[in-house]
């Protein structure tokens, strides 16, 4: 059979590969990937404004590359994606290195030392233009960074200088104030993809930005005495088995301040980063998707859902069945494995809603017989939810007990708050993240005059400690200074 090479033409095809879809985070994380991968344990980043013309160096302390091991890395698909891969091995496609820093600017330059000697290459786009061919530069002039030391030849690491921005990137011709907002999106994007390495977790690294080392934060907030962790498992047998761990997040009424919620929510805030988050090697790959999983049609990012975050934990042989792109922040589980995620999405959906609806629980199916301290009960009336002040509550026992006249009056003014509730406002006011009042502590002297009100009305047996219990469960309150105050004033002891 005849056969013709066709041989790409070289500036075509480069500039093509620009062209992929990596933002300025997502590139740079490729790059701190091979550095991980060289098994680096500092990876310092100086990110330059330049008056508008950025330029970026990255720079590590890992094993290093000679002339040849350069020579292949700087080689468009090096080994491709179907050679075998070390566990820690970050890499898949051969791409990255050379596509992510060619998305950012048109001349890049990896500098990298053993111990004796440097070694220098450069793509540079204007230079294969001009010769039309894969022509690379050796030993290219390095410009200075404030923030990161040149290599040398006793030194051993890499660094890697993108030069030359232009629109392309994402970080070119902004003026100052956008330039370090981008710094800061930067900043939290490795905070969230590498938490596992910069934590511990994994093995250690340190990655700086201009100086500043970055902080972890973990997704699933494990540190939080409120999170829920609902359990781990494996999935599937053998290479490709994965496994699966799913937490429930703190409601809002758990966090300190608003600060701190907001900071728990993480890049994009805490709709958008609900759902499944694909490890690979622990460096993370999808930060926060349903994956186009569901039951009768795909789960979107609901208000509902959002306190819900699952841990996937892939071996790199699951990269072809989960079909890891190149930029890797993106993938999508194969079908044997749907029916068992969309299980575990479910449970840990289900768990979400009742911890973000109603702080934890405290409505009470009618069919329920236990003690009552949640005020409110759930019925549900011709396949619909309903919820009613539950009428069996000691203190509204108490009120109904005031005489026929009062019993009237009262059972009319309940009747009338449950048919009232703006229920469509107050959804509207959470999904807009606007702060509604939880029921906390914040009534001051008005509250603890309800309390003993409350206490020294009911006609339990049991003991006062326990009749406020009740009620500072049923209203989400944990405040042992209040609890000490209302006991102080009815007389009752623990």
């Amino acid at each position: 059979m005849e056969t013709l090479d066709i041989a790409p033409t070289a500036s075509a095809l480069l500039k093509s590969l620009r062209g992929l879809g990596y933002t300025p985070e997502t590139a740079l994380a490729d790059l701190i990937d091979n550095s991980i991968t060289a098994g680096a344990k500092t990876i310092a980043l100086s990110i330059d404004w330049n008056e508008g013309d950025p330029r970026i160096a990255v720079r590590d302390d890992g094993r290093g590359m000679s002339l040849n091991q350069l020579t292949d890395a700087m080689r468009f698909g090096g080994e491709g994606p179907d050679a075998p891969r070390v566990a820690d091995d970050l890499g898949r496609f051969g791409l990255g290195l050379k596509t992510a820093a060619l998305s950012q600017c048109r001349r890049m330059t990896v500098a990298s030392a053993q111990g004796s000697g440097c070694a220098c290459l450069s793509w540079d786009i204007a230079v294969v233009s001009e010769t039309r061919k894969w022509t690379a530069l050796v030993d290219a002039d390095i410009p200075i960074f404030e923030h990161v030391q040149p290599i040398g030849p006793s030194d051993v690491g890499t660094m890697v200088v993108l030069e030359a921005m232009d629109e392309l990137g994402g970080l070119f011709g902004l003026d100052s104030e956008r330039f370090y907002a981008r710094l800061a999106d930067i900043r939290a994007h490795f905070a969230m993809v590498f938490h596992r390495f910069i934590s511990g977790d994994a093995r250690r690294v340190r990655i700086s930005i201009n100086g500043r080392d970055v902080a972890a934060w973990d997704p699933m907030l494990r540190t939080h005495t409120a999170t829920r962790m609902l359990g781990s498992g494996q999935i599937g047998t053998g290479p490709q088995a994965i496994r699966a761990t799913s937490y429930v997040l703190p409601h809002r009424d758990m966090f300190a301040n608003d600060q701190e919620f907001q900071a728990a929510g993480g890049p994009g805030g805490w709709a958008e980063r609900q759902g499944f988050y694909v490890y690979r090697g622990d460096r993370l790959v999808v930060a926060g998707s349903w994956l186009g999983l569901g039951e009768r049609r795909e789960w979107t990012k609901d208000e509902s859902s959002r306190l819900a975050r699952i841990a996937i934990d892939l071996p790199t042989a699951c990269d072809p069945a989960w079909r890891i792109d190149v930029i890797k922040a993106r993938a999508r589980p194969p079908a044997a494995l749907r029916s068992r995620l969309v299980r575990t999405g479910i449970e840990c959906r289900d768990r979400a809603r009742e911890v973000f609806a109603w702080r934890g629980g405290q409505v009470r199916p009618r069919s329920d017989t236990r003690q009552a301290s949640p005020l409110w009960q759930e019925e549900h009336v011709s396949g619909r939810r309903r919820y009613r002040v539950d009428r069996d509550h000691p203190v509204i026992q108490a009120l109904f007990e005031q005489g026929s006249e009062t019993t009237r009056l009262a059972r009319a003014a309940i009747s009338l708050i449950e048919r009232t509730v703006p229920i469509e406002r107050i959804w509207l006011d959470v999904s807009e993240d606007v702060e509604v009042p939880s029921g906390g502590a914040d009534g001051g002297a008005g509250l603890i005059e309800d309390l003993i009100t409350a206490v020294r009305s009911s006609r339990s047996d049991l003991p006062a400690s326990e009749i406020l219990d009740g009620l500072l469960r049923g209203m989400r309150i944990v405040d042992p200074a209040l609890r000490k105050t209302v006991l102080a004033a009815v007389g009752g002891t623990e």
